[in-house]
């Protein structure tokens, strides 16, 4: 049951609006889509005796220990569409799956573009080290992108333009994975694990490294195009400092890696929320999805002599 909670997050967006009835909320519930395993057993590294996963009345989800995937898939293409695989925010110990997950699937789909929330693993309450937790979710990024290219046909996706994006601490997952990807082991059993788990472009929302200001990313002539969306008055209360993605910018440009940053006065470290009201009434960050999809039409068309 508990892998079952991120399908019922429709149903709650609804429980503060009295004038829908239970039958209403159960249409809701059963038109969401159910999570998919990243791993058909324990997954690597797997967490014994893990608390139950928790879902607020804000659809912010807790103690996640079974990695899956949520697809959000458009209507019926004649052709493979785009995938963006999203990785929600909340410091690696909270996914605010609504706002970031649900919100971008309500942007995207229209304009044909999947959107595939990752529901990776975050920090038990008793604890794991900063460099536990990114190892962990890395492994849960990386089989993502394998079961997406995987799955493609029968999916509908162009295996060749699967993204990954991330708000906060999610940006923060996508950009590790951006420099730290493999080509897959071609002797594996399990023929996933055959697929490579480079994303075909990166995008960092207020991307987040525990407050700090240098990029600890080390990238690759290979790692794959980089989009950048930030806020100059983010990091001041909290939140993320600019100086981090700036960083992140100066070296995938010194390594040839087509990379480009959004910065916008205003927003703060909510700068890609893409709520449903800034969509509504043009608010410039929220423009980002547009933004970002011009430029992959140009950067994607562009062969990478360094991609593997």
């Amino acid at each position: 049951m508990k892998h079952l909670i991120p399908a019922l997050i429709f149903a709650l967006s609804f429980l503060n609006a009295p004038s829908y009835q239970p039958d209403v909320l159960a249409v809701a519930a059963k038109a969401a889509p159910e999570p998919i395993l990243l791993w058909s057993g324990k997954p690597p590294r797997a967490l014994e005796a893990a608390p139950p996963e928790t879902l607020d009345a804000n659809g912010r989800i807790q103690n996640v220990s079974v990695p899956a995937i949520v697809l959000h898939l458009p209507p019926k293409q004649s052709r493979p569409v785009m995938a963006i695989i999203v990785c929600a925010g909340g410091g690696y110990g909270t996914l605010d799956w609504k706002t970031h997950v649900i919100y971008a699937a309500d942007v995207f789909n229209p304009l044909g573009v999947a959107v595939i929330g990752l529901k990776y693993r975050l920090r038990p309450p008793n604890g794991r080290t900063n460099d536990d937790i990114r190892e962990i979710t890395l492994l849960d990024a990386k089989r993502a992108v394998r079961t997406v290219r995987h799955r493609s046909a029968e999916w509908g996706i162009d295996p060749r333009r699967i993204g990954i994006a991330g708000y906060s601490a999610g940006a923060n997952l996508a950009m590790n994975l951006a420099a730290n990807f493999d080509a897959g082991d071609a002797s594996a059993a399990d023929p996933i694990e055959r697929e490579s788990s480079r994303p075909d472009f990166a995008v960092g929302l207020a991307t987040w490294h525990w407050r700090e200001k240098q990029s600890p990313f080390t990238y690759r002539k290979d790692s794959p195009p980089v989009f950048l969306v930030h806020a100059t008055n983010d990091g001041i209360n909290g939140g993320a400092p600019i100086e981090m993605p700036r960083a992140i910018k100066a070296d995938l440009e010194k390594l040839g890696v087509p990379v480009r940053m959004m910065e916008f006065d205003e927003g703060a470290h909510g700068v890609g929320n893409l709520i449903p009201q800034r969509v509504a009434h043009g608010f410039p960050p929220a423009k980002w999805p547009q933004l970002l999809l011009g430029w992959l039409d140009e950067v994607l068309r562009k062969p990478n002599p360094d991609k593997p």
